[in-house]
Parts: structure tokens; C-alpha cells; sequence
């Protein structure tokens, strides 16, 4: 009897899980880690709650100091290596790279000069670093913030690899231990790698690995879309499809939004046209940009947008810090969306063009009810403190100081 009852309910479970699995919704085995941890810099000085996720410091230093065997680094740019909390995460990259493991760091071309002293450092230490150059492909940046562990976990998010993303700015990202996405990041990281060392065949040679597949629950995506492996779909096109199918609620974080294009006269309406359509069909819209939004022209795109029924925009506003200006700094620069129930975007991204067709980002799409909370619980913290304040379409707005 108790046999029967026993394969009855163990049928009635696996039934459950394949529903559950059909439904997008991510299932964990009881003692199994959650595959994606939300984490936070909250900038200090501040009022906003930072009990919500675990710190990107903190984090980063663990990860770090748990490699045994690799570190990969793609990094935009290196800088303030001798300033806290950065320093502690500098000391740990070093002494990984003293107890064996094999350190590589991707560091970006345009950005080189704000680099160099951790360049140096990290050379002079053993560590190999090789500079990223998509001038000639594509125009384009290694705009990505990411590094991988042991081939096993992955960090990707807004934080640069800089001593003011770990303290005096709003940022967002996650550690992964999904293995398709680690792999897909290994994979991107490999060939740029290698494109960066001089191979200039490799994305062609990199078309001819067999194709990622990724769980309904966790999929990477990146740009430029003709550069990533396959099995990885480029992000704009992700991106207008969740916008697409939203039904009740998009939220929206971003230091910059636009429609306005580097050295061209031609606009950039995807994503606008996408947001305009699904308040239209009735969805719930709301964005936050931050005050560096406020520079012409992109303003304008921020102010148009506040002015569609079913769309609030709000620009959020750190203060300075108690010890005085800091260049670049005190701003929010999460690239965050979620949409209805359980989907949830995570990356590297701002909504522009450049980011989308010329330079190197990565996003990870989520689809679990657990993470879209904690991202909920980080949203309306920010929306409603007193530093996000609501976009009047027809105001004239002076932007900040940024440097």
C-alpha cells in the first residue's frame, strides 16, 4: 500500500516539474543552489535599503578567491585599483594568480588610458591583458562587465571594474552557475580573446561550434548578434519581443535612454516604438533614467515618452558625497527590465544604438518568480525614495556635473 501511494505521488511530482519546466518557470531540487543571485551596489550615503541583495564587493571577493584553476576578466575599462572596496578585489585577482590559477584580462582599447596603472600592475604580476579593438569592425567598445570562474560561474552586470561602481553608484547585476550561460560567456569571452590577440578569423572559426541551448529559465543574449556564438541570439531582438508580449507591467532602470545616433543623422526607434505600443494596448509602464539623462538631445526622448498615456518616466538624483564631488560617480547605472509576472533582464546595455550594433554587452533573460521579486523589492526602493523625481515633458532641465 505504502509503495503504491509512494510511485503514485513520485509520478504526480515528476508531472508537476514537467509543467512547471513547460511553463518557463525554473525548478531546483531541494539542497541545489539557486543557478542566479541577484547583486547590488547601493550607493553609500544614502537612505536606499541595502538589506535587498548581497553587495557586488562582497561577492566579487568570494568568487575570486573560490578559482582554482581560471579567471576570465572582460572589462570596458580598469581604474582605482588602490581605492577600497576595489583594492580588496585587486589584492584577490593577485593572489589567485599566486596560488596557480591562470588570470586573463579583456580590457578595452578607447578606454586604455584610464587603465594603465592596473594594466601595469596586473602585467608586471604575470597576469596576461590584452586590449580589445573593435575600431576597425565595428566602431565599437567592450562595453561588458563580466568575469568567469573555473569555467563554472560567471558574474555579469553594470559594475566596472572600478572602486566607485563598488561603492558610490547605483548598480546591478548577477552571479550565474547556469553551465549553458557559463558557457556562452566562456565561449564570447574566448574569441574576443583571441580576435584581440591578433587572430582575425575567429569569429568566422567560432561560427562552427555546435549551438548552445539554454534553459527556459536562463538565456544569454548578446550584441553585437554576428559576433556571438551560436545558440546566443543577439539582444535587441530579445529585448522588442519580451516588450512585445508584455500583458500587464514593464519597469524599466537605466542610466541612459535615446533615439539619437553617434555620427549619423538617422534615429534609433526600436525600443521607443516597442514602449509606445505596449502602453497603447494597455500595459503599465514606468522608467527610471538617471540625471545624466537630462543632456540634449537625449532629454528629449525622455521627456516624449513621459508624455504617452500609460508611461511614466522619473529621473533619479544621488547626492554628492559627504567627502566632496567624485568625478563620474553618484549616479544610477543599472541596466535592469522587468516584465509581467516572472521575466526579468538583466545587463550591460543602455538604450541606445551603439550598444545594440556596434559594441560588445551581454544580458541574461530570467524567467523565475524569486528573482522578479527581488528586482520588484530594488525598483520601488529607488522609485519611491526622494531622489527619483517624475520627467515633466516640458520642462527645461540642466544636467549635472558628471567630471
Amino acid at each position: 500500500m505504502l509503495k503504491d501511494l509512494y510511485g503514485k505521488s513520485r509520478k504526480f511530482r515528476m508531472l508537476f516539474i514537467l509543467l512547471l519546466w513547460i511553463a518557463g518557470i525554473p525548478v531546483l531540487q531541494a539542497g541545489t543552489p539557486a543557478a542566479v543571485t541577484v547583486v547590488t551596489t547601493i550607493p553609500v550615503e544614502t537612505t536606499l535599503n541595502r538589506k535587498i541583495t548581497p553587495s557586488a564587493a562582497k561577492i566579487w571577493v568570494n568568487m575570486i578567491d573560490s578559482a582554482r584553476k581560471t579567471l576570465d576578466f572582460g572589462e570596458f575599462y580598469l581604474t582605482g585599483g588602490n581605492k577600497p572596496p576595489l583594492k580588496q578585489v585587486v589584492n584577490a585577482v593577485l593572489q589567485a594568480k599566486k596560488r596557480g590559477v591562470r588570470v586573463r584580462i579583456l580590457t578595452d582599447r578607447k578606454m586604455e588610458k584610464n587603465s594603465t596603472a592596473l594594466i601595469a600592475r596586473f602585467r608586471k604580476a604575470g597576469i596576461a591583458v590584452e586590449i580589445f579593438d573593435w575600431g576597425k569592425l565595428t566602431g565599437g567598445v567592450l562595453h561588458a562587465k563580466y568575469f568567469v570562474v573555473d569555467g563554472k560561474m560567471a558574474y555579469v552586470g553594470s559594475q566596472n571594474f572600478d572602486w566607485r561602481s563598488l561603492k558610490h553608484i547605483h548598480e546591478t547585476g548577477v552571479k550565474v552557475t547556469d553551465p549553458a550561460v557559463v558557457k556562452g560567456i566562456s565561449e564570447i569571452f574566448n574569441s574576443d580573446w583571441a580576435f584581440s590577440a591578433g587572430n582575425v578569423n575567429v569569429y568566422r572559426e567560432m561560427r562552427k561550434l555546435k549551438p548552445l541551448k539554454f534553459s527556459p529559465g536562463c538565456r544569454l543574449v548578446a550584441s553585437p548578434g554576428k559576433f556571438n556564438p551560436p545558440g546566443v541570439n543577439a539582444a535587441l531582438p530579445e529585448l522588442l519581443n519580451l516588450i512585445g508580449k508584455a500583458k500587464k507591467k514593464i519597469t524599466i532602470q537605466l542610466l541612459n535612454y535615446s533615439t539619437w545616433r553617434y555620427h549619423s543623422k538617422k534615429r534609433f526607434f526600436d525600443i521607443d516604438a516597442a514602449l509606445r505600443a505596449a502602453a497603447k494596448r494597455g500595459v503599465r509602464v514606468r522608467m527610471m533614467v538617471s540625471d545624466w539623462n537630462k543632456r540634449k538631445p537625449a532629454v528629449r526622448d525622455v521627456q516624449s515618452l513621459a508624455a504617452v498615456p500609460g508611461i511614466t518616466v522619473k529621473f533619479v538624483t544621488i547626492p554628492p558625497s559627504k567627502t566632496g564631488f567624485i568625478p563620474y560617480a553618484r549616479v544610477i547605472h543599472s541596466k535592469v527590465m522587468r516584465v509581467d509576472d516572472t521575466v526579468c533582464w538583466i545587463g550591460t546595455s543602455n538604450w541606445a544604438y551603439d550598444y545594440f550594433y556596434s559594441s560588445r554587452n551581454l544580458e541574461l533573460v530570467i524567467r523565475n518568480r524569486k528573482i522578479a521579486n527581488t528586482l520588484d523589492m530594488l525598483f520601488s526602493n529607488l522609485w519611491n525614495s526622494a531622489y527619483a523625481v517624475k520627467v515633466k515633458p516640458k520642462a527645461d532641465y540642466k544636467p549635472p556635473r558628471i567630471h
